[in-house]
């Protein structure tokens, strides 16, 4: 089918649009699917970490047979080999591959989805090639096209792509994942100027994935405490503000906001010293997380001091969560020989106790001050 370049150029305009990974990668995968007309399309993104290459996304295969597959990054699998290269593989003759004998591939192409783009290898290897269609021009890669004049035989052309400085530079830490196209049940061959195409779509979404990463990333820093790496109280504030204008509009779910205080704290970093009592701040914040819902917040509120945002919880069921995690936290003990640690725990409820956030976590500061003044190591409540 004819490339329709207008729609290319808008959805490749919403690629950039989102900076959340999973809607990039669904935008990209989903234009591929509406402008050519492939039998059958996945996409497969790179876990880095693991260095394991896996199926996401899906169209034109078994259900979850993409979604099943994990390779290891290796340039010994057709699908993982672009990975290593950087290079798209198409027309390629399966001989022994397993993932690809597995799927049926016969006319298929491999599309890197690459973060960055590579230098022209006219740029820097000085050929002098200038009869060359991709010499001279910066938005091409003389991988992606065909007519190339390094070498007359594909198979030393190949060889001297895998050992250029180009190629020499590449890294799978640069790839996110590729894209297989196929035509494997129509046997209708994969054009040169498609993968072309492709490629640089594919650079494209790779670049967005990379900056929906890296936004990522900077949004969690900003809102985790740097030792604890549970939430700060900046991000608390804002989750608590969000919540509390949520139960005004809906007052049948309540909320609750439980104040935490480690028991003498400072008679631990005296005893034993700040690297103690940071790995106390430590193990305190991962009991207090590991203990609640995925639905409430809990954050480092200052010094030893914690806060927890119970949602969906009454009065009575906040007291007794705070009772069971006072228990835990009495009963269990550290891994430093000879730190054990009590808390102390204030609890207030919106709209019972308060109706404003400011009121709300004074309410529970006082009954927090109210525990320590009985002997600390118990739960109050607001007086």
């Amino acid at each position: 089918m004819p490339l329709d370049t207008i729609k290319i150029l808008e959805l490749l305009a919403t690629i950039h649009e989102d900076l959340d990974t999973d809607t990039v990668e669904r935008r990209f995968f989903a234009l591929a699917a509406q402008v050519f007309d492939f039998d059958r399309l996945a996409l497969f993104f790179v876990k880095h970490q693991k260095a394991l290459l896996q199926g996401k996304l899906s169209r034109g295969f078994a259900p979850r047979e993409i979604e099943a597959i994990t390779i290891p990054l290796s340039d010994q699998f057709i699908l993982t080999l672009p990975l290593i290269t950087g290079i798209p593989l198409w027309n390629q003759i399966v001989l022994s591959d397993p993932y690809a004998g597995a799927l049926k591939l016969t006319h298929f192409a491999v599309i890197p989805v690459m973060n960055r783009k590579r230098v022209p290898c006219w740029e820097i290897t000085a050929c002098g090639q200038k009869q060359c269609p991709a010499y001279g021009n910066r938005w091409l890669r003389c991988w992606l096209i065909s007519g190339r004049k390094c070498d007359p035989d594909p198979e030393r052309m190949l060889h001297k792509c895998q050992v250029c400085p180009v190629f020499q530079e590449g890294s799978a830490e640069n790839v996110e994942g590729i894209l297989l196209v196929d035509n494997s049940l129509s046997k209708r061959p994969i054009p040169d100027h498609t993968i072309t195409v492709l490629t640089l779509i594919g650079q494209t979404a790779g670049s967005a994935v990379n900056n929906a990463k890296r936004f990522a990333q900077t949004l969690q820093v900003s809102i985790k405490d740097d030792l604890t790496g549970i939430h700060n109280r900046r991000y608390f504030n804002e989750r608590l503000t969000d919540e509390l204008e949520r139960v005004a509009r809906y007052p049948k779910e309540p909320a609750s906001l439980v104040m935490v205080d480690i028991d003498l704290f400072k008679k631990v970093n005296d005893a034993h010293g700040h690297q103690t009592g940071d790995a106390v701040l430590v193990w305190f914040a991962g009991r207090l997380a590991a203990a609640l819902r995925k639905s409430d917040t809990v954050a480092r509120y200052g010094g030893e001091e914690f806060a927890i945002l119970l949602i969906n919880t009454g009065k009575q069921m906040a007291l007794e969560v705070a009772e069971d995690l006072r228990r835990q936290i009495e009963s269990d003990s550290l891994p430093e020989a000879g730190v054990r640690i009590t808390a102390s725990f204030g609890v207030a409820t919106f709209g019972e106790d308060a109706t404003s956030v400011e009121h709300l976590v004074a309410q529970a500061d006082k009954a927090l001050y109210a525990a320590k003044a009985q002997g600390r190591n118990r739960v109050c409540q607001t007086p």
